[in-house]
């Protein structure tokens, strides 16, 4: 018995005494795994370590995050006014780790705890603006660092205020929780983001606050599928006391997956009460499915895409990844958009629209045969006053209306369009399609 009482001892000194030193750098490389894969997956990012203090029972470092050349780059320094060198904003993470299979020196800081794992560490973040200076943001993140690399991490911020460059940014308390783990790929995510509110004497941004949920994980056709749900609150701009745009309220429901070789992928987008200056306010339903994808061609698809980098053009697109797209058509796929509804003050636009492309054979594939074999429909409801208005505005509208595309039913206009087999209706009427074109 005495031997045992012992052994558990000699075991709990091991544990409590000797295992920081031991897993203190598992616990760093860690951390700067999980940012690098966060970067990697991004591609937008660069994380450099600047290395870390570790003494026996906690650690400490700093990571610098920059933004790497890319669309992301482009459009920051676009926006700023800048060329492509303008120098831009550096985020700088501070982290101290208390490691150890029990972390107990993490119990003297707050959110501490005694949960087994690598070690339980607390971050707080900077932005490095030029000549050095440094603005610390608000709050901290509490992270837990799991025995099989997970990093388990929670931001958390008090409500507060801080003066910024003549201005104010007030915020009312957040929180984020993050898990990820780079050896699998996976993340999961949800936040509660409190009201904020950005202003000085020209003008005044305020948001009242949003929250989403979500994860992902990669796929064994390389892409990644899962979930997102975002809700957005009010937004209002406020321009010298005079409303100047705002918004009412941002939903987005999203989702990818794979069953078997089969990939599908469904979206629903809800924006009310978008303000436009001197036209009115503006709201969009959007419902949008894809359905048997192949896989294996979605993979190739997305994998040749990622290989042109910031590319936009649809034209040098279309050309680089011609033969993937081929595979992936020949395979088949539907796309559906039960509900498109555009409502603006003179009306509400409706679109509804099916396609369904038929698995073909792929050594005979062509594009001409492949519209021979689709099967789509499109349905458009046009409020009068809109088209009305796009009349008075743009003669071609009136022309439209007299080939019959679009034909007055009641107090709108309509556009039944159907295709099959290679020939197109509309409200009725045969449309020539120019299938050469289609080579």
């Amino acid at each position: 018995m005495k031997k045992s009482v012992l052994a558990l001892i000699l075991l709990a000194v091991l544990i409590i005494i000797v295992s920081p030193g031991i897993v203190g750098k598992f616990a760093e490389n860690t951390v700067g795994e999980n940012l690098n894969w966060a970067a990697q997956e991004s591609g937008e990012l660069v994380v450099t370590s600047e290395g870390f203090d570790r003494g026996w029972f906690s650690s400490e470092g700093q990571h610098r995050v920059e933004i790497a050349n890319g669309s992301l780059r482009t459009a920051m320094t676009t926006a700023a006014g800048g060329g492509i060198d303008t120098e831009l904003p550096v985020l700088l993470i501070n982290t101290h780790i208390d490691h150890g299979l029990i972390p107990v020196s993490s119990l003297s800081r707050e959110e501490g705890s005694l949960a087994p794992g690598l070690g339980s560490a607390i971050s707080t973040v900077a932005i490095e603006v030029g000549d050095g200076e440094q603005i610390d943001l608000p709050g901290a993140i509490y992270s837990k660092i799991g025995l099989t690399g997970d990093l388990d991490s929670h931001y958390v911020v008090e409500a507060g205020s801080k003066m910024v460059d003549g201005g104010e940014v007030t915020w009312q308390s957040s929180s984020i929780n993050i898990t990820s783990n780079p050896k699998a790929a996976s993340i999961r995510f949800e936040g509660d983001v409190g009201a904020m509110t950005f202003g000085n004497n020209q003008q005044t941004v305020s948001i009242d606050g949003l929250n989403f949920v979500g994860q992902q994980a990669p796929s064994s056709y390389g892409f990644n599928v899962g979930s997102v749900e975002l809700e957005v609150g009010t937004m209002t701009t406020d321009a010298g006391g005079v409303p100047a745009g705002g918004l009412q309220g941002l939903s987005i429901n999203a989702s990818s997956s794979v069953d078997g070789s089969v990939a599908a992928a469904a979206m629903r987008m809800e924006m009310s009460g978008q303000t436009i200056p001197g036209f009115g306010d503006m709201s969009i339903i959007a419902d949008i499915g894809f359905s048997g994808l192949d896989a294996t061609a979605l993979g190739a698809v997305t994998q040749k895409l990622d290989g042109l980098g910031n590319a936009l053009d649809p034209d040098r697109i279309m050309m680089a990844a011609q033969e993937e797209f081929k595979d992936l058509f020949a395979a088949g796929l539907g796309i559906s958009v039960p509900q498109l509804d555009v409502d603006l003050p003179m009306g509400t636009i409706e679109m509804k629209m099916t396609i369904d492309v038929p698995q073909s054979d792929r050594a005979a594939f062509e594009w001409s045969t492949l519209l021979l074999d689709t099967v789509a429909s499109l349905d458009v409801r046009v409020p009068e006053a809109l088209v009305q208005l796009a009349s008075s505005m743009n003669p071609q509208t009136g022309a439209i209306i007299g080939m019959g595309y679009l034909k007055k039913e009641g107090d709108v206009y309509i556009m039944d369009a159907d295709l099959k087999q290679g020939l197109l209706t509309i409200n009725g009427a045969p449309i020539p399609i120019p299938l050469g074109a289609f080579q």
